[in-house]
C-alpha cells in the first residue's frame, strides 16, 4: 500500500520565508552602512569646505547690561548704524504728559559695550508732539515693536484690545545711519509677509469617489474621508474599505462626504492637509508624506508656514519638516505665532527664519544651515537687533518693571555683505 507522501510544497515554506527574510535583512544594513558611509564623507567634505571657506558658527559670546531712565518693561530693540533703539513702556500714575525718553532710549555699541546717548536720533518735534498726542487721546496706549519694511522703520504702538488696533510711525532710514520722520499716516503699510509659502485648494465633488466607504481624492495620490465617525487618510484607492494609515475621531458621527472642508496644498512629496469636520470650530491640519507614506498631525501650520530653501520641505514657528521625513519640534508654548522675515548669510547656507507673536511680543529665531539640513536650537527673545559685522544682541522681557536689562550678545554668520 503506497503512503502518501508530504506536501513539499509545506515542507519549503519555511526554508523560503526564512532565506527572504535573511536577504530583506542583508539589503537593509547594506544600504544603511551605505548611507552612513556617505554622510560621513558629506560630513569630511563639508569640514574641508570651511577650512577653505572659511566659516561663522552662532555662539553666544557675552551677555551685558543696560541701564533705563526709569523701571520699564522693555519691548523691542533695533540697530541703526552703530546704535541701538531700545522701546519700552512705563507706567506713570499721576504723570500728565509722556515723553519721548518714556518710551525709548538709544545707545551706542562699541566693543560689546553700551554707552547711553541723547535722543538726537529721533527728536523730530512733529514726531515728539505726534508721540504725546497719541497718549492723551488713548489713555492704554503701550508701545509694541520696531519693525523694518524696506527703506521704512514703522514704531508700532497698541491702542486697544485686539493686537490689530495700531498706531505706527514711519521714518525713512537713510544710509542706513540716520533717520528722517515721515508722519503717522501708514498704519495701512504696515504688514507681515505671506504667511503661507504655498496656496490651498479646496477639495469639490468631481474628486468624490462613491461606493461602500466613500472618500476624497487628492490628485489620486492619497485618499481622505471625514465619514464613518472618525477622519480617515488612506494611500489605496479602494472604497471598499473604510481602513487607512491613519485616523482620529470627529465629533459628530453622522456627517456625508460633502459635509467636511478640505484644503490641500502639494510641496514635492509633501501633501498637506487642511480640514475641518462638519460643525466643527477649528481645522485640523495633517501632513502627509508620499515617499514614507506617512501622516501626521501637526497643528503648528496653521498661522504660519513657509518653503525652505532648494525645496527642502517647511519651516514653521516651531519646527520644521523636511522631504525625506525628517521632523522636529520645539516646545515654546506659543500660539498666533507669525511669520515676519528670513535673513540669508552671505555663504549661502544659513539662514534666519524669523517669527513673531504680537500678544507678547516674543520673537522666535530658527537658524537653518542648508548644508546639514537642520535647524539649530530656537533663540526666543523679546527683541533683537542684528548688526552689519553678524553680532546678534536680544534680550528677554521680565513680568516686573525694572531699570537693568540684560542683552546677549551673539555671534552669526548673518554678516552684511560688501
Amino acid at each position: 500500500m503506497a503512503q502518501e507522501q508530504p506536501d513539499s510544497s509545506a515542507r519549503s515554506d519555511g526554508p523560503s520565508v526564512g532565506l527572504e527574510s535573511s536577504t530583506y535583512e542583508i539589503i537593509r544594513n547594506r544600504l544603511t552602512n551605505s548611507g552612513k558611509e556617505l554622510q560621513s564623507r558629506l560630513e569630511q567634505l563639508n569640514e574641508a569646505r570651511k577650512a577653505v571657506f572659511g566659516s561663522i558658527d552662532t555662539a553666544l559670546l557675552s551677555t551685558e547690561r543696560i541701564t533705563t531712565e526709569h523701571n520699564c518693561i522693555a519691548r523691542d530693540l533695533l540697530a541703526i548704524g552703530n546704535r541701538i533703539l531700545l522701546g519700552y513702556n512705563v507706567h506713570f500714575g499721576l504723570k500728565s504728559e509722556t515723553e519721548l525718553h518714556d518710551v525709548f532710549a538709544i545707545y551706542r555699541y562699541d566693543e560689546q559695550a553700551f554707552h547711553a546717548e541723547s535722543l538726537d536720533l529721533i527728536s523730530d518735534p512733529q514726531f515728539e508732539k505726534n508721540v504725546k498726542d497719541l497718549f492723551r487721546y488713548y489713555k492704554n496706549a503701550v508701545f509694541a515693536k520696531f519693525a523694518v519694511r524696506g527703506p521704512h522703520l514703522y514704531m508700532v504702538f497698541r491702542v486697544g484690545k485686539k493686537v490689530s488696533e495700531i498706531k505706527t510711525f514711519k521714518w525713512v532710514i537713510e544710509e542706513q545711519t540716520s533717520l528722517r520722520y515721515a508722519g503717522n499716516r501708514s498704519d495701512h503699510e504696515f504688514s507681515f509677509p505671506q504667511q503661507h509659502g504655498f496656496e490651498w485648494q479646496r477639495t469639490h465633488r468631481d474628486l468624490h469617489q462613491s461606493g461602500e466607504h466613500p472618500h476624497i481624492s487628492i490628485e489620486n495620490r492619497v485618499f481622505v474621508e471625514t465619514v464613518g465617525g472618525d477622519l480617515t487618510i488612506k494611500i489605496e484607492d479602494n472604497t471598499s474599505t473604510g481602513e487607512g494609515i491613519y485616523a482620529e475621531d470627529v465629533d459628530n458621527k453622522d456627517q456625508t462626504l460633502d459635509d467636511a472642508e478640505i484644503y490641500y496644498a502639494i510641496i514635492g512629496n509633501i501633501i498637506l492637509l487642511k480640514i475641518r469636520p462638519y460643525q466643527e470650530s477649528d481645522f485640523r491640519y495633517i501632513i502627509f508624506n508620499e515617499k514614507l507614506q506617512q501622516a501626521r498631525r501637526l497643528d503648528s501650520i496653521k498661522d504660519a508656514c513657509v518653503l525652505l530653501p532648494d525645496d527642502h520641505g517647511l519651516i514653521f514657528s516651531n519646527g520644521y519638516y523636511l522631504q525625506t521625513g525628517e521632523h522636529k519640534t520645539f516646545d515654546n508654548n506659543l500660539q498666533d505665532t507669525l511669520f515676519e522675515r528670513v535673513v540669508t548669510a552671505p555663504n549661502g547656507e544659513d539662514y534666519l527664519y524669523v517669527f513673531y507673536n504680537r500678544e507678547s511680543g516674543t520673537y522666535v529665531l530658527l537658524p537653518y544651515n542648508l548644508i546639514r539640513q537642520q535647524v539649530d536650537t530656537p533663540i526666543i527673545c523679546s527683541g533683537l537687533a542684528l548688526f552689519e559685522a553678524g553680532e546678534l544682541l536680544c534680550f528677554k522681557s521680565q513680568d516686573d518693571p525694572q531699570k537693568h536689562h540684560a542683552i546677549q550678545i551673539w555671534q552669526t554668520p548673518y554678516v552684511a555683505t560688501p
